[in-house]
This record gives C-alpha cells, sequence and structure tokens, in this order.
C-alpha cells in the first residue's frame, strides 16, 4: 500500500534548497559572482523562513509536531535499524532531528550572510563585528554541508536497511510504499504552497537586477 506523505510545495521546497546551497556554497569564494552567491543565500533564507511556519501548520507530517526527535525514539530507532523497524511514515527519528538542524543552521548561515551584505552596504551598522560575522558564516554554511551529506548517507542507509519503504524516493512522488493514512491538503495549505515557492523565486529574481 502507498501512503502520499510529502505535498508537492514541500518536495519543490526541498529540491529549490538543495539546489540554491549549492549554488551559494560553490559561489562562495569568487568574488566577481558576489551578487549571484547572495542572491542564491537569499533565496535558500526566504524558503527556510517560510519552511518554519508551515512547520506549524501544514500537512500531517511536515509538522514539527510530528517530528519524533525525543531521546527514547532515538534510542528505540537505533536499537531497531537493522532488525524489525517501526514504521515512520514521516520522519524517522533521526531524519527529523537532522531535518531541524538543517534547518536552523541553514537560517544562521543566511542570516550571518544577510548581516555581511547589510553591513558592506551601509544597511545595518554591524561597527567591528565584520569579522565575527564572516567567520560565522563560514563556520556555519559548513556545518549546513556537513548536515546535507550526514543526511544524504542517513538516506543510503535507509535505501539498503528499508528497501521495501522507497523512503529515498518520496521525495519525487511524495508516497511511501507503507500502510497509513495520506495527508489532506486544505484550501489555506494549497494557497501557502503556492505562495511558498512563488514569493522566494521573485525575491530571488529581483535581488539579480540590483
Amino acid at each position: 500500500m502507498k501512503t502520499k506523505v510529502w505535498p508537492v510545495s514541500l518536495r519543490i521546497f526541498h529540491w529549490l534548497l538543495a539546489i540554491g546551497f549549492i549554488f551559494a556554497y560553490v559561489l562562495g569564494e569568487k568574488d566577481d559572482l558576489r551578487n549571484l552567491h547572495e542572491a542564491f543565500g537569499l533565496l535558500v533564507g526566504s524558503l527556510i523562513v517560510f519552511r518554519f511556519f508551515y512547520g506549524l501548520f501544514g500537512t500531517e507530517y511536515s509538522r514539527f509536531s510530528a517530528f519524533p526527535i525525543g531521546i527514547k525514539n532515538q534510542i528505540e530507532f537505533f536499537r531497531s535499524f537493522w532488525g524489525k523497524p517501526k514504521t515512520y511514515i514521516g520522519h524517522n527519528p533521526l531524519a527529523a532531528l537532522v531535518m531541524l538542524a538543517i534547518l536552523i543552521a541553514g537560517l544562521l548561515t543566511c542570516i550571518s550572510g544577510f548581516l555581511l551584505y547589510g553591513g558592506e552596504n551601509g544597511i545595518v551598522n554591524i561597527g567591528n563585528s565584520e569579522d565575527f560575522l564572516e567567520e560565522g558564516h563560514e563556520v556555519m554554511a559548513n556545518l549546513f554541508l556537513g548536515l546535507v551529506i550526514f543526511h544524504l548517507a542517513g538516506l543510503l542507509a535507509d535505501r539498503f536497511a528499508h528497501k521495501a519503504h522507497q523512503s529515498v524516493f518520496s521525495m519525487f512522488n511524495g508516497e511511501k510504499n507503507m500502510e497509513g493514512t495520506s495527508y489532506k491538503l486544505n484550501l489555506f495549505q494549497k494557497i501557502y504552497g503556492i505562495v511558498w515557492i512563488v514569493v522566494p523565486l521573485l525575491v530571488f529574481l529581483a535581488f539579480l537586477r540590483l
């Protein structure tokens, strides 16, 4: 039985976030492409801000309240990972923890980057904090990258251990091969999903024109 877990808006967010972070990270050391680096960083930050709100009133498996991040859940997950695992239709405990860490690290990376940009262009007054912000921005970006690599490693391990669930493909088709209740979108969630994707893209394009 297939269960619909991730709506289209969340899947588009996932891939736009991945694309935005990759480009922002790669362009970070290229001074002649600084504007592109900042534009992709703004795209990532905008997407994450919308995701935090979606975590409060999004679909059932997308809400933070559905993330099993407690210590007991983590212990149970590791103990049963290679045996007969407990079924997690949404995020499993470790994936939920990593996803939260990615969102927080990503947001802090973008905030520090925005403050640097604002300080360089006279938008905000950062005083003598430029070196501190630049170092913090780099540290958070590398942490972001490390968490993404860990996330990919977790997907690979899940692919071998729980192949039947097809969790790896759920960010493509939105479905997992397990029994459960499929998500249902209300009107507000549908409208929010459109705004969630359109606004960050418009912000990205607008920044490129500056």
